[in-house]
């Protein structure tokens, strides 16, 4: 295996597309200080997949694409690829020219080409691992790793010594299987946590599962136990609603009579009304009667009292004047004529009050014997209201009764239906 050539664009101070080719021998660089000759160790480096910055005499690793410079604009990719001759197969892929590329971009995305097909960095180090390559392999010699060869300290020519062995392969191969048993174990150790968590979850299942069954079996005695009560209650109901239906022909038979006998009351009532509106008005003319006789009355009694009057004159006239007397007798004599006269007139006036006292009792004995009489009547029509008032509430109240009746019944045998194919679904 030999590296043939060596292509760097975008790369620290390569800007352009740049192609270095290696002849068989030695090939040297020179150049003044400053020129980019570190820069192409460097870029071997990076392409083996160097990935610390400070290796790279950079701050952070997207400091390795060009930055520009007065006459160039920075670039924003970095790309670097690696030919080798694979003719006498030292490395393990079939290709008699290897190309090992990688491409940076300054948003961070690294990628990694083998024969221009997109890989992983793993699979380029497992490629190269044993060759002698690599980016921590003493392909790549720089000051401080010659100080590392004759330092005084074992470990770090040893570390240079096996890489350049190819022992580094087996160690990355140890490291690697010892970190991958380590995730086994953790695996491992919560897989026997998973295993117990479902123990005891399949432990509580169990319990469920019996609970379940427990509670199907007395779900299924209950249901069992419910239908019994249920075609009792149906059978009493079917009695209940028997008797009710007994009684509801009964009170259809009575209510047609009930019915003739609030229209009886209902006409009673109104004859009783209008037997009330005819006293009270024989009681009004009875009374204008009376008002009129108790007038005339008054006006007798003011003409005896004038009478009276006169008589009182007229007897002191008589007294003071016995000349007179002579002449008055006819005048004495007349006014005697008409004092019998109204007493004539008291008393017939006194007769005629009596007989309008009479009448008046008589019309008020009717009126109350009329007034008992609507009373009575009312009584009996608001009884045969009240009566048609629960007669109607009992047979409403019988029919809600039936209605029900026959929905729980309708239920019953919805239910029975639904058991019956349960059972048949079971069987």
């Amino acid at each position: 295996m030999r590296l043939t050539k060596l292509e760097l664009q975008g790369f620290k101070s390569f800007a352009d597309h740049t192609f270095l080719r290696f002849d068989h021998g030695a090939t040297a660089i020179v150049g003044p200080n400053g020129c980019g000759k570190s820069n192409v160790s460097d870029a071997i480096r990076w392409v083996l997949g160097e990935q610390r910055a400070r290796m790279l005499r950079g701050g952070s690793m997207t400091e390795v694409i060009f930055q520009g410079s007065s006459a160039r604009r920075p670039v924003n990719v970095a790309e670097v690829s690696l030919h080798f001759d694979n003719a006498d197969g030292t490395l393990p892929v079939a290709f008699r020219e290897v190309v090992i590329t990688r491409r940076l971009s300054r948003s961070g995305e690294s990628e990694y080409f083998l024969n221009r097909a997109p890989c992983r960095l793993r699979d380029i180090q497992d490629l190269v691992r044993g060759t002698g390559l690599g980016a921590d392999s003493g392909v790549v010699i720089e000051s401080r790793m010659i100080d590392a060869l004759l330092s005084d300290r074992p470990d770090d020519r040893r570390e240079l010594f096996e890489e350049a062995a190819g022992v580094g392969l087996y160690r990355d191969r140890r490291r690697s299987t010892e970190r991958r048993l380590e995730e086994t174990s953790v695996d491992l150790s919560r897989l026997d946590d998973l295993v117990n968590e479902v123990a005891t979850q399949v432990r509580s299942l169990a319990r469920q599962r019996r609970r379940a069954e427990r509670h199907a079996e007395l779900t299924a005695r209950r249901f069992d136990v419910e239908l019994t009560l249920a075609a009792q209650e149906t059978a009493a109901w079917k009695d209940e609603l028997a008797r009710l239906d007994v009684r509801l022909a009964e009170l259809q038979l009575l209510h047609p009579q009930a019915e003739a006998a609030l229209a009886e009351a209902e006409r009673e009532r109104e004859l009783a009304q209008q037997r009330r509106a005819t006293a009270d008005a024989q009681r009004n003319e009875l009374g204008r009667i009376v008002a009129g006789e108790r007038q005339g009355v008054l006006q007798l009694q003011g003409e005896l009292a004038v009478a009276e009057e006169r008589q009182r004159h007229a007897t002191s006239r008589r007294s003071r004047a016995e000349e007179e007397r002579r002449e008055g007798e006819a005048l004495g004599e007349r006014m005697a004529r008409e004092r019998e006269e109204a007493l004539a007139e008291r008393r017939a006036g006194e007769g005629a009050l009596a007989e309008a006292e009479e009448a008046l009792a008589a019309r008020a004995a009717l009126e109350e014997e009329t007034r008992r009489a609507v009373a009575a009547a009312r009584q009996r029509a608001e009884q045969a209201d009240r009566q048609a008032r629960e007669l109607r509430e009992q047979a409403r109240r019988l029919e809600i009764d039936r209605e029900a009746a026959q929905r729980e019944e309708q239920e019953v045998a919805t239910r029975r239906a639904a058991r019956d194919r349960e059972l048949a679904a079971r069987a």
